[in-house]
C-alpha cells in the first residue's frame, strides 16, 4: 500500500496545506483540537474536495483537482472511523458488521475473523444502544473493515474513554496491524496513546505537518522531534 497527497484547502479563516507520501503499517497523527486531523481524513476519505491537489492510493489516483478527477466516496476502497461511532441505530449489532458486505464484489475480510478479532460474538443480537460505548467503537471498526478497504482511518479511536477501556483499544488495534495487515492512519491530539501504538507519527499545527517521529514516510519540510 502507497498513498500520496499533495492538498491544499481555504476553510474560512484555516487553510490547510500538506504534502506527504507514506506506505504501511500503522501512521499516528498527533496535534491540538482545529489543526486539520479531521480535515485531511475527510480529504483522503472524499467526504471534502480539495482546492487543489491529489490524492493517489496504490497508484490509483482519486483526487486530481487538474484534470477534474474525484472517485466517489463508495469507490475510494479507504474506510473512516468517525469520533462518534455512527452505528445505525435500527440495526442490531450483526446487522450494522454486515451492511458494507452488499456492496463488497471481493471480500478479502470475513465476517467471522472480524468477530473472534474485536471478541464481538456476545453482542451480535444487541441493539447499539444497548451495548458500551467501547463495545460500540468495536463494532464500529469491524463495520469499517468488512468493507475490505486498503486504508483504514480512526479518528480519536481513544476519545472520551477511561484508562482501562483505552488499553483495551490499543490491544485490539495492535492485533489488528498484526492479523489484517490492514495500514492504518490514527487521529489522536493525546501522544501517549499514540506513541503506544506506532513509532511512526506526524504533528500538525494549523494544518501543516511540522514534525515526524520516523522517516519512512516522505513529508517536504519535516523533521525529526
Amino acid at each position: 500500500m502507497k498513498i500520496q497527497y499533495d492538498l491544499q484547502l481555504k476553510l474560512r479563516d484555516f487553510t490547510l496545506d500538506i504534502q506527504g507520501a507514506w506506505d504501511t503499517g500503522t501512521l499516528g497523527i498527533y496535534g491540538p483540537s482545529g489543526a486539520g486531523k479531521s480535515t485531511f481524513f475527510n480529504l483522503l476519505q472524499g467526504l471534502l474536495k480539495p482546492d487543489q491537489g491529489l490524492i493517489r492510493l496504490n497508484n490509483r489516483e482519486l483526487t486530481r483537482v487538474d484534470r477534474g478527477i474525484y472517485i466517489p466516496v463508495q469507490h475510494r476502497k479507504i474506510a473512516l472511523v468517525f469520533q462518534n461511532k455512527l452505528l445505525f441505530p435500527h440495526m442490531n449489532i450483526r446487522e450494522n458488521l454486515q451492511f458494507p458486505l452488499a456492496y463488497v464484489k471481493s471480500p478479502r475480510i470475513e465476517f467471522n475473523e472480524v468477530v473472534d478479532l474485536l471478541e464481538l460474538s456476545e453482542l451480535l443480537d444487541s441493539m447499539p444502544q444497548d451495548i458500551s460505548g467501547g463495545e460500540q467503537q468495536r463494532t464500529a471498526i469491524g463495520r469499517a473493515l468488512l468493507s475490505s478497504p486498503e486504508l483504514l482511518l480512526l479518528d480519536e479511536p481513544f476519545n472520551g474513554v477511561d484508562i482501562t477501556l483505552r488499553e483495551k483499544i490499543l490491544q485490539y488495534l495492535k492485533t489488528l496491524s498484526t492479523e489484517l495487515k490492514i495500514p492504518m492512519m490514527v487521529i489522536s491530539h493525546e501522544l501517549s496513546d499514540l506513541e503506544a501504538l506506532t513509532k511512526d507519527i506526524l504533528y500538525m499545527k494549523r494544518g501543516k505537518f511540522l514534525k515526524t517521529k520516523a522517516h519512512r514516510f516522505s513529508i517536504p519540510g519535516c523533521y525529526p522531534i
